[in-house]
């Protein structure tokens, strides 16, 4: 019997990303349930594609460029296939994660890649990001709209020029709250052990969010209260002091969002 035999998952992953995640969960034996908590959307305003498709056309002028998610690559290449049928030579490429980089490695780019925590802080050790290698140098980042803007700060005091490519916006679905509300409707649900897997700060917000919006209506208070002392599991100690600060008092912390660490996770819990 597998150690997460009898357990519950609410997965909230992006609708497009969920399915693997579900699978592996439900072949270790979990129930997994898709609540998705985050959709990206494309930019779309004539401002921010004028300055996405800038950003595209001087893509030359830079010597390294950092992808920050696996969306992230997918949204950058579209754009970079419609100007650069060619890419430039001389382009170092970085990826914020083993899957991030695994992305690009798809598409025929070899970018280098943090182990462990898997994030800004972890990518920002590597020895071609360091003040040497960075002065002077033009760097672009590919992310979503409003992203954190940690990596560009550090990056910029080394002596950097940054410049962000933002593709995509966050959004919590519209009919986020009603599939929530639907996943606990029969009671029995509730004889199960339950955890809320949150593989970023963005979700945890949007699931705060969520249920402050629940919590103002009377009838669905309880589920509100009951939904918080649920264990949530994050991707590493910045996520987690996250979510203790919106008020989870029951936290896993994975190393990163891997499924292999966030289920590695799961099974110690």
């Amino acid at each position: 019997m597998s150690a997460l035999t009898g357990m519950r998952i609410l997965v909230t992953r992006p609708a497009h990303q969920a399915s693997a995640w579900c699978e592996t969960l439900a072949r270790e034996g979990a129930e997994a349930v898709a609540v998705p908590l985050l959709e990206l959307v494309p930019v779309s305003t004539p401002e921010q594609l004028q300055a996405l498709k800038d950003r595209v056309l001087d893509f030359d002028l830079y010597q390294k460029v950092i992808f920050v998610s696996q969306n992230a690559v997918a949204h950058a290449m579209e754009w970079l296939d419609n100007y650069w049928p060619q890419l430039p030579v001389g382009i170092e490429y970085f990826a914020v994660g083993a899957s991030t980089a695994g992305a690009l490695s798809q598409q025929g780019l070899r970018a280098q890649a943090p182990g462990g925590a898997m994030n800004s802080e972890a990518l920002l050790q590597d020895p071609a990001l360091q003040p040497a290698q960075v002065a002077e140098k033009r760097i672009l980042i590919f992310r979503g709209v409003g992203g954190r803007p940690y990596m560009a700060q550090v990056l910029a005091e080394r002596g950097a020029r940054v410049d962000f490519a933002e593709l995509y916006e966050r959004r919590l679905p519209d009919d986020a709250a009603d599939q929530l509300i639907a996943t606990f409707t029969d009671p029995k649900v509730w004889q199960q052990k339950q955890v809320v897997a949150l593989h970023s700060g963005e979700s945890l917000h949007n699931y705060r969010r969520l249920l402050d919006q629940l919590a103002l209506d009377p009838q669905r208070k309880g589920l509100t209260q009951a939904l918080v002392q649920l264990p949530v599991l994050v991707p590493g100690e910045r996520v987690a002091q996250l979510a203790r600060e919106l008020g989870f008092e029951q936290v896993l912390t994975a190393e990163n969002a891997t499924d292999a660490s966030m289920l590695a996770t799961l099974k110690q819990h």
